[in-house]
């Protein structure tokens, strides 16, 4: 049997997996050596060429990546707009030291409900992960002690969908200069 840790992780991953193809945006995950990435997404560009007289169609990644880490968590709480959650400081320090010139990079965390047999629910109609998705864009110092933990407040209004994945990647693509992370 997985443990509860890997079980979350797969559910995560299975989450992002959905997430970005419905938003049809590339998703890159599982690399060899990961550094404290779990993956990064970008658009898909369609490219026409001309091809000896015939229009041909080329579809490749858009160059404007946003890299994340993903964590998946039960332990979580809502306080009025927000989602409170405590983040070991090692890999909040992961995000927190990447140059302001680095590719942007997000904190993603999957809330799942407190009890096991809520996580997934399926059935002849639909396959349902609970809960969601949010995401973070850490800035700031890091902290000191990589043993200690740090307390997030991630705004509810940071709820990851195709919608707002897509929002991001065309922000980055077209140029514009501050991505709303909140």
């Amino acid at each position: 049997m997985l443990t509860k840790n890997h079980a979350q992780e797969g559910l995560s991953r299975a989450y992002i997996h959905a997430l970005t193809a419905a938003a049809r945006i590339h998703l890159t995950m599982g690399a060899e050596f990961d550094y404290g990435f779990d993956g990064s997404f970008d658009a898909i560009e369609e490219n026409e060429y001309d091809d000896a007289g015939t229009t041909r169609t080329d579809y490749i990644k858009a160059g404007f990546p946003i890299e994340f880490q993903l964590k998946c968590s039960a332990d979580w709480t809502v306080d009025g707009d927000h989602i409170v959650w405590t983040i070991k400081t090692r890999a909040y320090n992961k995000l927190a030291r990447r140059s302001t010139d680095a590719v942007p990079a997000l904190l993603i965390l999957m809330c799942l409900p407190g009890a096991e047999e809520d996580w997934v629910v399926a059935n002849e109609e639909s396959l349902l992960l609970r809960k969601c998705c949010f995401y973070f864009s850490i800035e700031g110092a890091p902290i000191p002690n990589n043993n200690s933990t740090k307390q997030l407040r991630i705004p509810r209004s940071n709820l990851l969908s195709p919608t707002s994945l897509s929002s991001m990647l065309d922000a980055r693509r077209h140029g514009i200069e501050t991505i709303e992370f909140e």
